[in-house]
């Protein structure tokens, strides 16, 4: 797959260059991400992701996975979660965004805004992230049931379909 790129005659030492500052600040992304006060601990709002997609449009396909690889690994390294469930659920979330934002920024790149493409992304990102919990942390049949609250008793309960 040729993948049209902005910079794509530039030089290799130019685009180890580059690569090397939108990992520094996908990781810096990550790092300040994780200071901000969230709802819950699940949710994080992807600014690192932000490089991803700036490395897929300037840099190409490879470039981005490299990118994407290298900004999981030194970020979980400084989060100290190195190796952890954490870690792979990230990387194989990261990993899977990329795949559908690339496929989407190549076949599509004109109908679908880079909005959309990140939108795609984090929705694919999400949804690799929660089967991989599903299978490999937590198998149970209710983690994909929705919590309803009960306004007359105020309790909190699971509706199964089945």
């Amino acid at each position: 797959m040729m993948y049209h790129t902005l910079q794509s005659n530039l030089p290799q030492s130019k685009k180890i260059m580059t690569m090397a500052i939108m990992v520094t600040l996908g990781v810096i992304l990550h790092r300040l991400e994780a200071l901000l006060p969230l709802p819950s601990p699940w949710i994080k709002l992807g600014l690192a992701n932000l490089m991803t997609l700036v490395a897929l449009v300037f840099l190409g396909f490879k470039e981005a996975v490299i990118v994407i690889f290298l900004r999981v690994v030194i970020g979980s390294i400084l989060g100290e979660t190195f190796l952890g469930p954490t870690f792979f659920l990230s990387l194989v979330g990261s990993i899977a965004a990329i795949l559908i934002m690339g496929v989407l920024y190549q076949a599509a790149k004109d109908h679908i805004s880079l909005i959309g493409i990140s939108i795609f992304g984090t929705y694919t990102h999400t949804l690799a992230t929660s089967l991989c919990v599903y299978y490999f942390l937590i198998r149970e049949s209710s983690f994909f049931t929705l919590p309803l609250n009960d306004r007359n008793t105020n309790r909190f309960y699971c509706q199964y379909t089945q």
